[in-house]
């Protein structure tokens, strides 16, 4: 297999993409929430912000996960087995691997790291990072839904890591979608930030401080409107979902049937409760291992 493949994810497929995923969930209510779309070109800059240590989603999610899977490697690299396809789904910037990486080597456990995104810039960086302590790595350029028919066939098993990019997702239809890309004998993670443990208020505050500089922009921009112009509200509710209202629509969307003064579901962050969290994943696979520790994200090893 080529180490980059899906050399279609150019400006054509993202805004075949944008007009595609969008759908009447209501009226005047469209969801536009496809994640893989926060991440098209163009995007790189404000995503990567958001990532800043003086940033309020830094302190808030960023900083207390790489805490909590710190505490929690261990456990994983110990359900791991001893040699496997270790496939990181989104790699981004915070290199979260880390806490794997060393943990496996502590038990002598082998992996082939394959890193997964449809950037190429984060391939790059997640390459470099794991190349530089002699990890041999494939990178693969893919968006998620499209990854289990690229994989070449593997008696080696794999180990599918998503994170804490699982709550932008709706579980059933992300779970169903590890499943397919781990195989019959290999195993996920995922992870949650609870609602019950979380400030869900200060947490709401620093989405919409984030979606108010631009972290949607580009995103915006794919279906044809101007984030300047075209946008007369931007809100981030209870349930850590962004919402845009539109007071100029575009052409393309008219045809479609979105009208001024209609509200576009831009982007998700599900915060679910433990309980939520443990019947998605008890649902998804027989066998499966919480990891609480008490704090404010728990995660899970299914398979």
């Amino acid at each position: 297999m080529e180490a980059l493949q899906g050399s279609e994810y150019n400006e054509a497929w993202y805004q075949n993409r944008a007009l595609a995923s969008l759908k009447k969930i209501d009226e005047g209510i469209w969801d536009y929430s496809d994640s893989l779309l926060l991440y098209v070109p163009g995007g790189d800059n404000e995503y990567e912000a958001a990532q800043r240590p003086d940033n309020a989603y830094a302190k808030l999610i960023t900083e207390p996960e790489r805490a909590y899977l710190a505490d929690i490697a261990p456990k994983i690299a110990e359900e791991l087995p001893g040699e496997f396809e270790f496939i990181d789904l989104g790699p981004g910037t915070a290199h979260k691997e880390q806490y794997l990486f060393d943990e496996c080597a502590k038990l002598g456990k082998k992996f082939v790291y394959k890193p997964v995104d449809i950037s190429k810039h984060y391939l790059k960086m997640a390459e470099e990072y794991a190349s530089a302590q002699h990890i041999q790595v494939e990178p693969i350029l893919s968006a998620f839904e499209d990854l289990s028919s690229r994989l070449e066939p593997s008696i080696i098993p794999r180990f599918v890591s998503l994170g804490l990019t699982y709550i932008n997702f709706a579980p059933a239809e992300i779970l169903n979608l590890l499943k397919d890309i781990a195989g019959s004998n290999g195993k996920i993670f995922i992870n949650a930030q609870i609602r019950e443990r979380a400030d869900m208020a200060a947490i709401t505050d620093a989405y919409s401080a984030d979606a108010a500089s631009g972290m949607l922009d580009a995103k915006l921009k794919v279906l044809g409107i101007n984030p300047q112009t075209d946008v007369s509200e931007i809100l981030c509710d209870d349930a850590v979902k962004t919402w845009v209202s539109l007071q100029i629509v575009p052409p393309e969307l008219a045809t479609m049937g979105v009208k001024p003064g209609d509200k576009l579901l831009t982007f998700q962050s599900l915060r679910p409760s433990l309980e939520e969290l443990e019947e998605a994943v008890s649902q998804a696979s027989a066998k499966y291992k919480l990891l609480d520790t008490g704090h404010g994200f728990v995660g899970a090893v299914l398979g």
